[in-house]
């Protein structure tokens, strides 16, 4: 039998990558298969990133990287590759073929093999390496079979899964087993080996932001052994998130797929969960892994489902959900359970809140809170439960050195023991004082012109606007600037993430902006922060806002104060 090696509990496998599995274990015994196979690696300053269904390594021939579709309907309209579930389902288009998914995904394998020496740098003195797409649900409709390049890197239907060993044989044309010897076959096994290992992602995600040591990994037992729940505190850029989205997934991974078992991840907005859901480590469990805000949840889950759609309705506050909603749902039988619940962003989540999500909790169900009462924007930190454990967070790693400082200097002194590790980057940069919008106005778009015109510059999508004001406050000077993709006055949630996710494109040409509140829990490469008062000066500012913004930043800080704001701004850098 070969060695097959998956970063996913093989029960967990979907049906058919499962086939696929089960048919890799009877190959050679000398051959090696990885399983879901995916990393991270840096490559001319950015990083890269790959996944692939299966690698296969073989000895005196070379690699094979597989990309497997358990797609019921198939065919190709207009160039495209479409499939559905059945004849009364919408065809739905993907933007690669399998074919050339699998070639994207072996050309960066072997570049990163290159780069850590398993490969040498020159490709002509590569092994032979070679993909293959499989298709598990057999051949296609008559009718849509005459336009599907099936030829012999397809391999269509579980039959054929029979002759996997000769089909894949049958792709090497050259032998150079000198260049894929047993010794290499276990150089690159070596290498790839973190790859289909769970924790190895978190370790990625972390190095993506300059933490090279990994420490959140230490900490994590700590959640898995808590009995009752957890509540995890600590500054801004401590990987509250990233800590949280280690634990929900490492826990979703090992539950059984019996529809019994669900967690769930709630945050306090929807630019933040749409960007959870995007993350590796949750993506791959949305099987099992739930993750909304409180609201969405309590609607799409919990109202619509029972018919009460009608109790939906914005209260003074601006939340859909009113009191008289809330407490309603605390009565209404069969409300969903989870194994789990983690609660990024804590301090804002109120005490109602707090009741229900109780009552959605296994009575043996572990409850997970994450916050940090220096952004407790809506004075709600007191209505936080109590829970058995505790951990504190005191290493900053989002911020760039200097960012990390200033942004420390705006806590209490007894709360400054945070470490600050050695990130560099375009520090913090403090603008003359600007009294009207479009003077402020003028100045962001310098920045932005600067910025982006630098060698080796930024693009629209590393860069965020923020203001403490929404753009249609007289003092906001955010619609004042053509560059950016400012709020409409009657933006729903929904459309905010939207906005975010479409400023994020890389053909975007315009730069997302934002309230302070509004961006909680989120960051950017580089943060311009305009409109900056004096304390005292209005009731809807004060240090809690500006550390929150200061904090999201994670390589340049711009500020843009006005004359009154400047002495605030001014006093955390003789601190830092």
């Amino acid at each position: 039998m070969a060695q097959v090696l998956s970063r996913i509990p093989v029960q967990n496998i979907q049906r058919g990558e499962r086939l696929v599995y089960d048919a890799m274990a009877k190959l050679p015994e000398n051959w090696v298969v990885f399983h879901s196979c995916k990393e991270d690696y840096r490559e001319d300053n950015r990083y890269v990133h790959y996944e692939a269904d299966f690698v296969v390594l073989i000895p005196e021939r070379g690699i094979v990287v597989i990309e497997v579709k358990d797609w019921p309907q198939i065919r190709i309209q207009n160039g495209r590759w479409q499939s559905r579930r059945n004849s009364g389902d919408t065809w739905q288009s993907h933007a690669h073929a399998p074919l050339e998914q699998a070639n994207i995904a072996l050309q960066k394998l072997m570049r990163s093999l290159a780069h850590c020496a398993c490969l040498p740098q020159a490709p002509s003195r590569w092994p032979e390496h070679r993909h293959l797409a499989i298709l598990t649900q057999g051949e296609p409709d008559a009718e849509n079979a005459h336009n599907l390049p099936f030829g012999s890197l397809y391999l269509c239907g579980a039959n054929t899964l029979q002759q996997l060993q000769q089909s894949i044989e049958n792709l090497f044309i050259l032998n150079q087993p000198e260049r894929m010897s047993a010794h290499r076959v276990g150089k690159i096994k070596e290498a790839l080996a973190p790859s289909v290992l769970f924790h190895m992602s978190l370790q990625n995600y972390l190095q993506e932001m300059d933490a090279t040591t990994a420490p959140i990994l230490n900490l994590l037992p700590a959640l898995y052994e808590s009995t009752g729940g957890i509540r995890v505190e600590g500054c801004a850029g401590t990987g509250k998130t990233v800590m949280a989205c280690a634990e929900a997934a490492r826990q979703a991974a090992e539950l059984p797929r019996d529809g019994k078992h669900r967690i769930l991840m709630l945050c306090f907005n929807h630019a933040m969960a749409h960007e959870l859901r995007q993350h590796p480590l949750l993506a791959e469990q949305a099987d099992i892994l739930l993750v909304s805000t409180f609201h969405d949840f309590c609607i799409e889950h919990i109202l619509l489902p029972q018919q009460l759609g009608h109790l939906v309705n914005y209260d003074a506050q601006g939340d859909r959900l009113p009191e008289a909603t809330l407490q309603h749902l605390l009565t209404l039988p069969g409300l969903p359970q989870f194994d789990s619940i983690f609660v990024d962003e804590a301090q804002d989540f109120r005490d109602i809140w707090w009741q229900i999500i109780r009552a959605l909790l296994r009575p043996d169900g572990k409850l997970y809170a994450f916050a940090d009462k220096h952004q407790d924007l809506y004075a709600r930190y007191h209505q936080m439960p109590e829970l058995p454990t505790r951990v504190r967070l005191n290493a900053n790693l989002r911020n760039a050195r200097q960012i990390a400082g200033y942004s420390r200097a705006m806590l209490p002194e007894t709360e400054q023991d945070m470490t600050i590790l050695p990130m560099t980057g375009a520090g913090i940069h403090l603008s003359a004082p600007a009294d009207s919008p479009q003077e402020r106005a003028t100045e962001v778009q310098r920045i932005i012109h600067q910025l982006m015109n630098e060698k080796n510059g930024a693009v629209t999508s590393d860069i965020v606007v923020l203001s403490p004001w929404r753009s249609t406050h007289p003092r906001c000077s955010l619609s004042l600037v053509p560059e950016l993709a400012v709020a409409p006055a009657d933006e729903s949630p929904a459309e905010a993430a939207e906005r975010r996710a479409a400023c994020r494109h890389p053909k975007s040409t315009q730069i997302f902006s934002s309230t302070i509140k509004s961006f909680k829990g989120q960051e950017a490469a580089y943060i311009i922060l305009t409109d900056i008062i004096g304390l005292g000066e209005s009731r809807g500012f004060d240090l809690k806002e500006l550390y929150t913004a200061c904090t999201r930043a994670r390589y340049g800080l711009y500020i843009i104060p006005t004359s009154s704001g400047k002495p605030l701004v001014d006093s955390f850098f003789s601190v830092s």
